[in-house]
């Protein structure tokens, strides 16, 4: 079977949406495992693939096998794609660090499921989370429409860097739920997005042997990580100019790193990710809210978050995982501002995360009560 492209506003889901935007980026090799609830993107590029000469579609053996295969694709000189969820994207750890200190601009989209044990096929960031040090670009989306522009601006952004971009769906609540979502047309897609170019030397060419990743001195080694460091402190401000660059070429808003919303003067500031900032936004009909949506993790955006919550007296950071003996990811992440937020976890194991949810971690900190630990939102709330 093929398929073809839809274009302008079409009803998909956010899965469908994945794959859409990675064939109109020319994508020329994919890497394919399939695990629930990411199998659909894979199932649609197969279908999208199907009978042409310019794309090779691989399935391998497993998700560790994918990414070397997507690793060594990007390193050959083309573009190339993967997509995984949860022990998939853990039995890949060893890989994700290989990939942001390679310098590989490759982009992979996660569709976030909750980690064993128990089983769970509900969402929820640990997956992901659990992978904010490996050197690679994180963005987390809320909607199917941010799915499909974050992807074409990930490979934009990768490629600018030389860094890897893990784009990020709740599974369930995105990747298999359907929205009107505008397609853009190819040409567009093209001006925007140009042809990769890697540096010739970095790509790895049989006609010109080279050593790569060698075994180097310790001073040499260090110079390897600061240059991944860097490379990632630049990419903050390099996705803001590419997401006004995606507005300027497609007529339509782009996130940043951050997404504002709300009363910007409000005493009370809420951060989110994902999916919870579309709940959250339900809250701002009835409340003076300062309302944050942090679209890209890493590299933390912490001036502006900082600017953001500048004279808030009282801030809910709101996580969908838990760090096991610590802050949870996203309140440490504000705490290191020297900012007293109200660490909440909720959502963890695809629980529901409703308005009442979050008005309760909003009377906790108006009341005072923000403990050093973070705090776990009772399931009945």
């Amino acid at each position: 079977m093929k398929r073809t492209l839809p274009l302008g506003r079409t009803v998909v889901t956010a899965n469908d949406a994945a794959a859409y935007a990675v064939a109109l980026a020319r994508v020329q090799a994919i890497a394919c495992y399939p695990i629930t609830p990411q199998t659909l993107i894979v199932e649609r590029l197969a279908e999208l693939s199907a009978g042409r000469g310019d794309v090779a579609f691989a399935n391998l053996e497993s998700e560790h096998s994918m990414f070397g295969y997507a690793l060594a694709a990007s390193r050959a000189g083309v573009r190339a794609f993967t997509a995984t969820s949860s022990q998939g994207l853990l039995y890949a750890h060893e890989q994700l660090h290989r990939a942001s200190r390679e310098r590989v601009p490759l982009v992979a989209v996660n569709v976030n499921r909750s980690v064993f044990a128990p089983w769970s096929l509900e969402p929820d960031l640990s997956d992901s989370l659990s992978q904010r040090d490996t050197g690679w670009i994180q963005l987390y989306c809320s909607s199917a429409q941010e799915v499909l522009d974050s992807v074409l601006c990930g490979y934009r952004l990768a490629e600018q860097v030389l860094l890897p971009v893990l784009v990020c769906l709740e599974g369930f609540l995105l990747s298999h739920t359907s929205e009107v979502v505008d397609v853009p047309p190819q040409r567009k897609v093209d001006r925007f997005l140009p042809a990769f170019d890697p540096p010739p030397e970095w790509v790895l060419d049989p006609a010109t042997p080279a050593v790569f990743s060698g075994l180097p001195d310790p001073a040499t080694y260090d110079a390897f990580q600061r240059h991944v460091a860097e490379a990632l402190d630049e990419a903050g401000p390099a996705f803001a100019e590419t997401a006004a660059e995606f507005e300027r070429t497609f007529g339509r808003p782009k996130a940043g790193p951050l997404e504002l919303s709300g009363n910007p003067g409000a005493e009370t500031a809420l951060v989110v990710m994902g999916t919870i900032g579309d709940t959250a936004r339900e809250l701002l009909e009835n409340d003076d809210l300062r309302l944050i949506r942090v679209h890209m993790y890493r590299p933390f955006p912490a001036a502006e978050l900082a600017d953001a919550l500048a004279g808030a007296r009282h801030v809910i950071a709101v996580d969908r995982a838990a760090a096991f003996g610590a802050l949870a990811p996203l309140g440490a992440d504000v705490r290191a501002l020297g900012i007293d937020a109200l660490d909440a976890v909720c959502g963890v194991g695809g629980t529901d995360v409703t308005p009442d949810t979050l008005r309760w971690a909003i009377e906790e900190a108006r009341a005072g009560r923000v403990p050093a630990a973070p705090v776990w939102i009772p399931e009945e709330v």
